[in-house]
């Protein structure tokens, strides 16, 4: 008869071998050994069962790695932080760096707004389109050379840095490109505290609206430190237990505590304690280790500033905030807080697409 371990350790491997084929951009973790320490993420769980002994195998979710990012750019003084973000983020894992700009490519019609079609007698100067496409193509080719420098520079050797320019409405364009090259993840600048955020900005709110990719949002003043500490804030949706999940694997690689919060101003503790306890419950593996995921209740009188003093004592690094698309920014205007979290903060924002995306 096969001795127990060797039954045991083919079974992972088969497993894993399968796993590998359907996602090859994705890493494993297996435990369920004593003498393991690797990261568990939770839930696949089979039994086998050999004589009277059970064989319990955890392997883990897969976790993402990002090695295809998009980054759009302005060419604005912004844009110099959104790219450190990316060069940062993509050289752990190395892969590619994708810096797309989209410039304005319609002709102007004299009392109007942007025509879909022109008149030749009414041109504005198409001189002028031939020097926004000149500028831009400069424009990408000086970002593209500053860029190699710094990989260069801090001998990175890892990261291919490619770009594409393209003439038209840059919501459309980015929604575009994001369907034919099929990012990991979209890196997109934001104004940050006191200017637009994510739902004010009219390419921002459009990309995030329509598209199931990850996005990181990206204040001005915003400061790379990794993701160490991700804030995921709950008031106690249906999905959060997925939601959780989900960005468990999508960040996992990355090793971060999450610190599921829910901030109560209500004066109903014992109630949203106990509803985070549940929520809690399902997660055994990770509050097991004690190094993966926290949940706590806090007691505020404000949202924001309850909020504010958490990330400030826990150095939060990030804010995760789940995309359930159709329903995603009546959420956000109604059912919970991130609204106003959004337009006070100026720590990057990780979009995520829900299970059901």
């Amino acid at each position: 008869m096969m001795n127990l371990e060797i039954f045991t350790a083919t079974l992972i491997i088969k497993l894993i071998k399968k796993k590998k084929s359907r996602f090859p951009n994705k890493v494993f973790y297996v435990a369920g050994f004593s003498n393991s320490s690797l990261a568990v993420s939770k839930k696949f769980t089979k039994k086998w069962r050999q004589s009277k002994e059970f064989v319990y195998l955890l392997i883990t979710n897969t976790y993402m790695i990002m090695k295809k990012i998009l980054v759009p750019v302005d060419f604005s003084e912004h844009t110099s932080t959104v790219c450190n973000f990316a060069l940062e983020i993509i050289k752990s894992t190395g892969g590619e760096l994708r810096l797309f700009h989209a410039y304005f490519d319609f002709m102007i019609v004299h009392n109007s707004g942007i025509p879909y079609s022109i008149h030749a007698g009414e041109l504005y100067n198409q001189e002028m389109l031939i020097k926004i496409r000149e500028d831009a193509k400069a424009d990408m080719e000086k970002l593209v050379a500053s860029l190699g420098e710094q990989l260069e520079r801090k001998n990175i050797t890892n990261v291919r840095i490619v770009h594409t320019l393209t003439g038209g409405m840059p919501e459309e364009e980015i929604l575009n490109i994001s369907e034919t090259y099929a990012p990991d993840l979209i890196i997109m600048g934001t104004r940050g505290k006191g200017g637009k955020d994510i739902l004010t900005g009219k390419v921002s709110s459009k990309v995030v609206q329509n598209t199931v990719c990850r996005i990181l949002t990206v204040p001005r003043e915003a400061q790379y430190n990794g993701f160490k500490n991700i804030l995921y804030t709950t008031d106690f949706n249906d999905e959060d237990d997925s939601d959780l999940q989900r960005l468990i694997e999508l960040l996992g690689y990355y090793n971060p505590m999450i610190h599921c919060i829910h901030i109560d101003i209500d004066d109903d503790y014992p109630v949203d304690a106990a509803r985070m306890q549940k929520l809690k419950q399902q997660f055994p593996i990770e509050v097991a280790r004690n190094a993966s995921i926290t949940f706590e209740v806090i007691r505020h009188d404000d949202f924001l500033e309850g909020v504010n003093e958490y990330v400030e004592a826990n150095q939060i690094d990030l804010i995760a905030v789940v995309n359930h698309r159709r329903s995603f920014l009546k959420r956000l205007f109604t059912k919970d807080h991130t609204r106003e979290l959004l337009s006070a903060s100026d720590l990057p924002l990780f979009i995520f697409p829900g299970k059901a995306n």
